[in-house]
């Protein structure tokens, strides 16, 4: 088969900020499948050290600007032609979208349904165009393919006729997610939190990951406690999170936030696996990875409660209450003073073992 991908959200992938779902997908797809030809279609030039097997192409289709007639004309028009010059037999929409005057068989990959909860940071227009194309979008896929359980809630509380073309893939999880030795986690420490326990967030900068209350909660254990803990905010910084990021310069323990914008997968693999615990405050993502990393590397984890942070930590994450600043604030406290909670979740901790099913992507 001749296979096209819209591979132009591989260009936004990164380690902390999407966990490289997507990028992962494709690589073992692409790898386990040299009998089929991929072609992937790009918006941009892809960088040079995104390495892909000889049986994919890559096919460079620029977009000019972000506004919302320039995506239209890109996918409807210049990608439709592009995927009709290349004759293929089967499209796959990563990024959660299709273009809907193409008549090539397709299927649509969801990782993300952030807009149909109005998440912060998203613009409104943005978000109804989403809401008001993603029916028209699972109603022409072939399949519609789902990276987690909570998502395939979100889909069939909004679209209950796609359950008999809905599958659901399970992203697999790094192998550098592994528990560090007390003598690797003290170099952990000192290498990137002065030698102190630290709490971790891993996410991009931005309004959606509710960095702010998270900061708010900070400042609240650290006027309890006096205590000289850290926290890491690991991922990249955005334009839609410049107010979080200017902010930061006149927060009174700005000393003790550290921001980490272009860690690589080592390096995050350490620092999640080096925390005294992980703070998930993102309440409508998808695919709730930093939580499943921090099951793999044996770390305690506090969660805004959702349906993905359920899904990922179970019974071994401590959930607050998203509506409470205060909750937040006091299950820091709680688990930095509790040593007994801390290994009673410890305890509680599953981890997955996944290959990841890349044949659902291609086969109906």
């Amino acid at each position: 088969m001749r296979i096209g991908v819209n591979a132009s959200c591989l260009l936004q992938d990164s380690p902390a900020d999407t966990g490289n779902i997507v990028k992962d997908l494709l690589s073992g797809l692409s790898r386990l499948h040299p009998e089929h030809s991929f072609i992937f279609f790009f918006d941009q030039a892809p960088p040079a050290d995104l390495l892909w097997p000889e049986n994919v192409t890559t096919v460079v289709v620029p977009r000019k600007g972000d506004r919302s007639w320039q995506q239209y004309l890109w996918s409807e028009w210049k990608l439709v032609s592009a995927i009709k010059k290349e004759r293929l037999d089967l499209f796959l929409g990563m990024d959660g979208q299709l273009p809907l005057r193409s008549k090539t068989p397709a299927h649509l990959v969801i990782g993300d349904m952030g807009f149909m909860h109005s998440v912060a940071g998203i613009s409104a227009s943005r978000q109804r165009f989403l809401k008001k194309n993603l029916a028209r979008y699972i109603q022409q896929a072939k399949k519609v393919i789902v990276l987690s359980h909570a998502l395939e809630q979100d889909v069939l509380q909004y679209a209950p006729d796609a359950a008999a073309k809905l599958k659901v893939l399970l992203p697999a999880i790094d192998s550098s997610y592994q528990p560090l030795q007390w003598e690797d986690r003290e170099d952990v420490k000192s290498t990137y939190a002065g030698s102190v326990e630290y709490f971790v967030a891993v996410g991009s900068i931005h309004p959606k990951n509710n960095l702010m209350p998270l900061l708010k909660a900070f400042s609240a254990l650290k006027r309890r406690l006096h205590s000289n803990m850290k926290l890491l905010l690991v991922g990249s910084e955005t334009p839609a999170g410049a107010e979080i990021t200017g902010s930061l310069s006149s927060y009174k323990y700005r000393n003790d936030v550290i921001l980490m914008p272009d860690a690589d997968q080592e390096t995050l693999a350490k620092v999640v696996a080096g925390a005294y615990a992980l703070v998930y405050s993102t309440r409508f993502a998808g695919v709730a990875m930093p939580v499943y990393a921090a099951m793999q590397c044996e770390v305690p984890v506090i969660a805004l409660e959702g349906v993905a942070a359920r899904e990922a930590g179970g019974e071994g994450v401590l959930y607050a209450d998203p509506e409470s600043l205060e909750d937040l604030a006091d299950k820091m406290c709680l688990l930095y003073k509790d040593e007994e909670l801390r290994s009673r979740l410890l305890n509680k901790i599953r981890k997955t073992d996944r290959a990841g099913a890349f044949e659902t992507l291609i086969i109906d």
